[in-house]
This record gives structure tokens, sequence and C-alpha cells, in this order.
């Protein structure tokens, strides 16, 4: 498949982690990341270990929290305040439901988002909290359109970094120092950014952080981190509890009692975490910080930019947004004959989504080369170009 001869080292590199480059160009990452090798085999590893009947605790939790350190530092938090999840839903279930609603709460969402940062919200109602979803125009999730939602009773908003079926990027610093100054606690949906996409918890005010694995991590499935500040997290009332490291039973008062962390977002798990897939994502975020974090956005953004100018110079109808600050390493496009150009697309070894929105999504990750770009964009040209083509697809 195509490579770049000018490609600087840091992503050669990076890029030989996936084999899958050799055989296709995958623009499939907010779907999920191929998982390299590196990655599977680590996890292998303690799986292998398992069948020879080793079971050593205290090198998994000792594992953990060295994730949890790496975790922290690639989102400027600190580790105390990062917990372990199955994944980014739920993480904002456990903001959603431990949150201490009063009767008269309101919460603001957006028309944009996907569902995973929408059920767990909508489900509130039932709970007697106002759930205003604010209207965007050219489907912007501007501070301003969330903020036609918000009044004296909203005590929170939540919003996706990136939009999953337009790559339209929130302003998260903007939206954060505004919630900040009014008292709202801003929760975050990061899996279609972190990793990527440069993101400051602490400096930019984010109450909460709920991000995946999978993705632009390029970890495994069935795990994920949720970020909770202290101002929030000492207001949080679990829904569910259970021992931990933050967690403990106190034998020595009468009857018994609970021991838990002050300030430690440990108190939000319970039993075992996923520990195999802590061994595979730390490969993960050593490949991340190998590559230099601050090299990936600009050179993904960079690809998305190329594919987005390009189709837009072949008529395509582009959803991704163009205003400065709002791209990202995600191109949304429509076309009458979706389901036919996206076949197409696979059929020339080119892996994309086809969303439930209609819509085909591009999304690069630093594995991919300008090279690549220009490959989707002849196969898209002919796509195009050829009426019959076009029929012939479609079949």
């Amino acid at each position: 498949m195509t490579t770049s001869t000018d490609a600087p080292a840091w992503q050669q590199a990076f890029r030989n982690h996936f084999p899958i480059t050799a055989q296709k160009i995958y623009v499939c990452q907010a779907y999920a990341s191929p998982m390299a090798p590196r990655v599977s085999d680590a996890m292998g590893h303690f799986f292998s270990s398992l069948s020879m009947a080793r079971a050593d605790k205290p090198e998994w939790l000792a594992a953990a929290e060295g994730v949890r350190t790496q975790v922290a530092q690639l989102i400027g938090g600190k580790a105390r305040h990062v917990a372990f999840t199955k994944n980014t839903t739920e993480g904002l279930n456990i903001v959603a439901q431990g949150y201490p609603w009063r009767p008269g709460d309101s919460l603001v969402i957006d028309d944009q988002e996907h569902p995973v940062n929408t059920v767990p919200w909508l489900h509130l109602r039932q709970r007697g909290v106002e759930v205003r979803v604010a209207r965007t125009e050219d489907r912007r999730v501007t501070v301003d359109s969330i903020w036609s939602q918000v009044d004296a009773n909203t005590r929170l908003i939540a919003v996706s970094y990136v939009q999953y079926s337009t790559g339209v990027r929130a302003d998260i610093q903007a939206l954060a120092e505004r919630c900040r100054a009014q008292g709202i606690h801003l929760v975050v949906d990061g899996i279609q950014g972190v990793g990527l996409l440069p993101i400051e918890v602490e400096n930019w005010g984010i109450s909460a952080l709920s991000c995946g694995a999978y993705k632009a991590l390029h970890g495994p499935l069935g795990l994920g981190f949720l970020y909770v500040a202290p101002a929030l997290l000492e207001q949080l009332q679990p829904a569910h509890f259970g021992p931990s490291f933050a967690n403990r039973i106190d034998k020595s008062v009468e009857g018994w009692g609970l021991k838990s962390g002050a300030g430690d977002a440990r108190v939000l798990e319970g039993g075992n975490i996923n520990y195999p897939g802590v061994y595979g994502l730390a490969q993960a975020l050593l490949m991340i910080e190998e590559a230099k974090v601050e090299n990936l956005a600009p050179w993904t953004l960079a690809l998305a930019a190329r594919l987005d100018a390009g189709l837009r110079a072949q008529g395509f109808q582009i959803l991704s947004s163009t205003h400065p600050g709002e791209n990202s390493t995600i191109v949304c496009i429509r076309h009458p004959q979706a389901f036919a150009l996206r076949k197409y697309l696979y059929a020339q070894g080119v892996v994309c989504n086809l969303l439930d929105t209609g819509s085909i999504r591009f999304s690069m990750g630093a594995y991919n080369t300008p090279e690549e770009m220009d490959a989707i964009l002849k196969i898209t040209g002919r796509f195009m170009a050829d009426a019959q083509l076009r029929s012939c697809a479609c079949s």
C-alpha cells in the first residue's frame, strides 16, 4: 500500500506498528483503531501467564497504577483523579447516576451527539431532571449554541470533544471557561479526540472526561477511563460501590465501617478491572509517547485538511467544518449513492465508515500518509466522473 517517502522518522516508525497499512488504506480509526501486535502481544503474555496458573495480583495492580499515570500525563491531569472503566458509556453513567440531582435541576446536551453521550442523560428524566437539547446551526457545536439552553438551574453540560458524524471539534477550552464562571460542570466525551488532539483537563477546567481505549488511544476493547476533577468528585455519590484501593472495610469499629479515599477517583472502581486490557493499553500509550504527542495532531490534521480540500473540489457535500479550530482528524461527506461509494472504496482497499446518518466518514490516524489521501481522492474522483461505475457499484 501507499507509503510516504518524505515522512519523518517518527511517523515511519509509528506506521510500522500497524501491519494493516501494508495491505489497505485504513481510515476508520473513529470506529476502531487497528490493534498493533505490540498491544495484542502484551495481552497475550498476560493470558499465557494465567494458563501457567500464575496469579500475580500485586503485579497487576502495579501495572494499573503505571497506566493510570500514563493516562493522567496524556490528558494533563493527576493520576489520583483517574478511574478505570469498561468504556466511555460507563464513565458517563458514573457521573450521570452519581451526581446529587435536585428537583428542578437541568442539564444541556446538543443535537449532534452520539447515543453514548445522549442515552445516559436522557435517562435522567425519570429522576425529574430537565434535559435540554441545544439546536446547532450547520452542525456546528459552538459555545453560544450550547449556552442558548443554559439557565439558573443548569448544573451540567455534556458535549463531545469531536462529533462522530461530522468531525466538528468543540471549543472545549472556551466552553469550560464559561461553565466555570457560572458554576456549571462540563462533562466531555473524549473518545474521538484523546490520543490525537491536545487536551488539558486541569488547565482547561474540565469537570469530567470519559474515554474508551480502542480508538485514538490504539488500545483494546473493554477498557476506558474517567477523569473527574476534585470539585465534582467530592459531590459524586456512586450508584455502585465495591472494594478497591480506595474503598476499604474498617473492622476496628463496632459493626464495621467503610473507609473511602477522599479525592481519590479509585473510589469509583469496584472489584477487578480489565487487567489484560491494562497491559495492552500500557504498550499503546508507550507507542504514542515514543512518537511524541506533539507530533500527532499536526500530522493527522494536515492529512484531514488535504482530503477535505480534495473532496470539496470534486463536488462532495462536506459535513466537516471549515471554521478555525473546528477541524479534526475526521472528514465526513454525503452523496446520494453513499452505499455504492463505500462499496467501491472497500473494493479498492480503502477501509472507511458508512454511518447511521447516511454519510461516509474518513478518520485518519498517525499511521496514515499524504500519499494515501491522494490515493483516496483518485478513487473518489473516478467514482464522481463515471456514471457507469456508480451504476455498477450499486449492484
